[in-house]
């Protein structure tokens, strides 16, 4: 069987094929979208203890850390399409069985379930990218993917705000767009790239070949989530009401979705690694000047730009892996690259409250900027092997 790669199709094969796995990912984002916050508002609405809303919440990223590492040969074994469908099966099964156990335990485990479930459409759809995008586009189209992901995203918390939370209509929906998903990949399933079933590389050597995306993937991951829990919180400690609270959270997800096409055509034009010191560098520039910045117009701007930036660390970095790593690694390399950004989103939001009551409120905004400058001076200084 001959092996899908940029150079073994043609032009319309290479866009019908990208344009599966963007499709698809939008199905992806909405499920991941609707599961964390169907959650955490359904547990408020027991009474459950805020300690096992937050372990229950935590539950899909300690899933993705414990079983990305073994992914990559399960992909190769199985096949792409079978492993993408798999795991969007077991996500879609997740939701339906949640409105039928109603308790936290069971929930505990279906979100586990579902955590290492979209860790399979999630690894091969950005190893799916990186092998058949050209090396003129390839940052352009990892753009498009992260902003159907993260459109899905938005869109999760959306649909629960015109649907509820109750009854079978939201589970339905998280359901419907997980599996809506397999679609458009079986029908590009000829298109579709094969993973080495024994990759030559694990996870701590796919580190090693290219330590700049590792970084990046740390930092984007603590800028991200650090501000989609923090942000609020800090806006309404500095003074501003609860909705234009809210409205920055929107407008740095809004900013996250739109500039990345922006970052992915500099990725295209320049080296990556080169985008992604200058991101950081920007990034801790306006995200320190939130403090001095009194008109909500030009604060919302800030806010729209640091979005973009945080976000744009997640295009970056995957940008640079294909840039970097030989298509025979890029499974195990898109792994390892999920397993720091779960890391970074892990540690943000627990940095960005340390730092917020250390110094409140600016110490959040504090150590945002400080964590940016350290990834900054990191990829600047670190060596990576030849491709």
């Amino acid at each position: 069987m001959s092996v899908v790669t940029a150079s073994s199709l043609t032009p319309q094969q290479r866009s019908l094929s990208l344009a599966a796995v963007i499709v698809s990912t939008v199905g992806v984002g909405i499920s991941y979208g609707i599961g964390y916050p169907i959650t955490a508002l359904t547990f408020e609405q027991w009474g459950v203890p805020t300690w096992l809303n937050g372990l229950v919440g935590s539950a899909p990223a300690l899933a993705i850390l414990i079983c990305l590492p073994f992914f990559p040969r399960l992909v190769g074994r199985l096949g792409t399409i079978l492993a993408m469908a798999l795991g969007c099966v077991l996500v879609g099964a997740g939701f339906l069985l949640m409105p039928l156990f109603q308790s936290p335990e069971a929930w505990l485990i279906l979100r586990f379930i579902m955590g290492a479930g979209l860790a399979l459409p999630w690894l091969v759809g950005e190893t799916w990218i990186n092998t058949v995008a050209t090396d003129k586009t390839r940052g352009r189209m990892l753009a498009l993917y992260s902003m159907a992901l993260f459109s899905g995203f938005a869109i999760g918390p959306f649909v629960l705000d015109q649907v509820g939370i109750t009854g079978w209509m939201p589970f339905l929906i998280g359901a419907g767009g997980i599996l809506l998903a397999v679609v458009p990949i079986i029908m590009a399933a000829a298109l579709a790239p094969r993973m080495p079933e024994h990759p030559e590389t694990r996870i701590f050597g796919a580190v090693l070949l290219a330590p700049i995306a590792m970084i990046a993937g740390i930092v984007g991951g603590l800028l991200e989530l650090g501000h989609f829990a923090m942000l609020p919180v800090y806006a309404i400690q500095s003074g501003y009401m609860e909705a234009e609270a809210l409205r920055l959270l929107t407008v740095f997800m809004i900013g996250g979705i739109v500039l990345q096409f922006i970052v992915g055509w500099l990725a295209d034009r320049m080296s990556a690694r080169t985008v992604l010191i200058g991101s950081a560098l920007l990034f801790a520039l306006v995200a320190a000047s939130l403090p001095i910045i009194s008109d909500p117009w030009l604060r919302a701007a800030a806010v729209f730009v640091m979005g973009g930036l945080g976000i744009g660390f997640y295009t970056l970095g995957l940008t640079h892996i294909g840039q970097r790593v030989r298509v025979h690694d890029l499974a195990v390399a898109n792994a390892a690259f999920l397993i720091t950004y779960q890391i970074g989103a892990m540690v943000g939001p627990t940095v960005g409250g340390i730092a917020m009551s250390t110094w409140q409120p600016h110490g959040f905004v504090a150590a945002m900027s400080v964590a940016a400058v350290i990834g900054a001076i990191a990829m600047a200084l670190v060596k990576h092997k030849s491709r």
